[in-house]
């Protein structure tokens, strides 16, 4: 098994990409001789070696090497940078900052002052304060390293955890949240550091919240989603759609279900493959969560659908973990949280939740698989979860915390790495669990960097590492059916309470071998910009990676792409079918050269035994 590998770069044509039908039949014998037995394979060891274990907190390309990093907390107040290798383990600690006197509560890696070099935002409160307000340092990225005496230390304390999103569309990270002084959202804008007033914000905030920054009516410009509180004191959300640049007053204000007693942290997924964003919400009927209900909600409408309430494997029912804010100890507590990912790459994105046995007092993580809905309790969701309860490796993994999706090996595929409670270091151990399921699906992965500059980037360094909050990513093809097919996501979501999102994005695209007919990409605007910031790609290769590099940012028609081909399981099928295919052509013409050489003899002999009549 080898490490993370980086993909060669290729140019790709507009011709279709579509298996010649003489080699399907070895194809397909090829794939059941290498379908892997178990759907998911443990690989920890050979990720991590010894240092399985912290707390997995965010993911960047901290050294810019196209291959992602993991930023893991330890002891409250430790930062280690796993640096991905090519040798085992192929994620080593290499870089470690520690502070005193405060617990880490989360980490935004991005480039927070413009200079292309990526920066480590934290958030922190005192010890054993677990309700004090945030204080935000961010710790300047110095030619890929983190120096503690070189940093910046907002000061104003926020509420809590404050969203990262780009608000004046300058490409550059800013800091959203409530402020302890106003009691009022208030950004603090990237490079210059200043502050900015949320106009027109009236309603508290709830906390944990679970805000976003993501396109919500189509417009290839992020727009700002909140969770707030009514005025009776209930949560609530608020759609502040962005016009020209300017976020005006909330467009939609929801409420939330009305049998949901205990709210998660809503995500946003293309769920029914439509090319729209969808709001999902984890809820609790109880406060104990022993009845447990995902529910899913379209723009613009305030029902809500159902699209997973039975949570039975026919011997026992689960629920979600609520969030608990116990004031005796410092040890992190994770909200009710759904992580997105399209596990099966069939387009349609499915999720990982941990869930407690509701008459015991164990809790696992478990996939739930978006599928076709086929009974009338969804109602107006056309797709639904499905959970497996019986997933090898991945249910073995006792008093699970966290659960998330993440692209090991860089090929495309999203593995899941889980966080459990049951370590002997007394932090959370981590679990690597490699994904074999469906590895001859097809998708397109695509990473949208911040543009800020292009070829003449210090120390001539493509800046791969800029986490980017706020692209938005859609695509059109064709399926095996010939039907038309969509997809979206937004990259970089959302940032606060262990969102765990990748600062890429991965499409799936089913089993279609066509090009991509069209790949749309937009970036946020600044404030009176009429103009949508949106290019379009054509005949896009399938199981490729796409760098969207927008220099500059006004001029669409001017940003570059670097697509790269990601090797799969199908290039082994290839190669095999075409082997198999010479060697056939081979046996035939070798048995019809042999066939005729025996023919040739037989009539020499003859020849030889005959009379001939002229010599007499």
């Amino acid at each position: 098994m080898g490490g993370p590998c980086r993909p060669a770069l290729v140019r790709c044509g507009r011709s279709s990409l579509l298996w010649p039908s003489p080699l399907l039949l070895l194809l397909v014998t090829a794939g059941a001789l290498l379908k892997p037995g178990r759907a998911l394979q443990n690989v920890t060891s050979q990720l991590f070696g010894a240092e399985a274990f912290g707390t997995l907190a965010a993911f960047g390309d901290f050294n810019s090497d196209k291959q992602t990093d993991l930023f893991v907390l330890r002891r409250e107040s430790e930062l280690n940078i796993f640096l991905a290798d090519q040798n085992e383990p192929y994620f080593k600690p290499k870089v470690k900052l520690l502070l005193r006197d405060v617990v880490i509560t989360s980490v935004v890696p991005g480039d927070y002052d413009g200079d292309s070099q990526m920066d480590v935002l934290l958030t922190t409160r005192p010890k054993n304060q677990p309700n004090a307000d945030l204080s935000v340092w961010i710790f300047w990225g110095n030619n890929q390293t983190l120096d503690i005496n070189r940093k910046f230390v907002a000061n104003k304390t926020f509420y809590d955890e404050p969203l990262i999103m780009d608000f004046n569309g300058d490409l550059i990270p800013d800091i959203f949240g409530v402020t302890s002084e106003s009691k009022r959202p208030e950004i603090l804008i990237g490079r210059n550091l200043t502050w900015h007033q949320m106009p027109d914000a009236e309603h508290a905030v709830f906390k944990p919240h679970s805000h976003a920054f993501i396109d919500m009516n189509q417009d290839f410009t992020a727009d700002l989603f909140l969770t707030t509180l009514s005025k009776a004191g209930e949560p609530q959300f608020e759609i502040w759609v962005n016009q020209d640049g300017d976020f005006a007053k909330p467009q939609h204000i929801k409420e939330k279900p009305k049998d949901a007693v205990v709210i998660g942290q809503s995500v946003f997924a293309d769920f029914d493959g439509d090319g729209q964003t969808e709001h999902l919400l984890p809820a609790c009927a109880d406060t104990a969560c022993q009845k447990s209900v995902i529910y899913l909600s379209k723009l613009g409408l305030d029902e809500w659908f159902p699209v997973l309430q039975n949570f039975s494997d026919g011997v026992n029912v689960w629920g979600f973990v609520p969030h608990s804010n116990d004031p005796t100890t410092d040890e992190i507590s994770f909200p009710i949280t759904l992580h997105i990912g399209d596990y099966n790459m069939d387009g349609y994105p499915d999720a990982l939740a941990i869930l407690k046995n509701t008459s015991g007092s164990n809790q696992q993580a478990f996939l739930l698989e978006n599928e076709e809905c086929r009974n009338a309790s969804c109602k107006g969701a056309r797709r639904s979860f499905k959970v497996h309860w019986a997933l090898s490796d991945l249910n073995q993994i006792k008093d699970a915390a966290v659960a998330t999706f993440f692209d090991i090996y860089e090929d495309g595929i999203l593995d899941i790495i889980v966080l459990s409670k049951n370590s002997p270091k007394k932090e959370l151990a981590i679990h690597a669990l490699k994904n074999n399921f469906e590895a001859d699906a097809y998708f397109v992965k695509v990473i949208v960097l911040s543009g800020l500059c292009s070829n003449d980037c210090p120390r001539k360094i493509t800046p791969f590492g800029v986490n980017q909050p706020g692209p938005y990513i859609k695509y059109t093809t064709v399926d095996a059916n010939g039907y038309l097919k969509n997809g979206s996501a937004g990259q970089l979501s959302q940032s606060a309470h262990f969102a765990l999102q990748l600062p890429y994005t991965v499409l799936g695209l089913g089993r279609s071998a066509n090009f991509l007919d069209h790949l749309y990409v937009g970036i946020p605007r600044p404030a009176g910009e009429k103009a949508t910031r949106k290019q379009e790609w054509t005949a896009i290769i399938p199981n490729s990676q796409l760098i969207v590099i927008p220099f500059p940012h006004h001029l669409p028609r001017s940003w570059s792409a670097k697509l790269y081909l990601t090797p799969s399981n199908i290039v082994l099928l290839t190669a095999i079918a075409l082997i198999g295919v010479c060697v056939f052509i081979l046996a035939i013409i070798g048995i019809l050269h042999w066939q005729e050489k025996k023919a040739d003899d037989r009539e020499k002999r003859q020849e030889a035994h005959r009379f001939h009549f002229d010599a007499m």
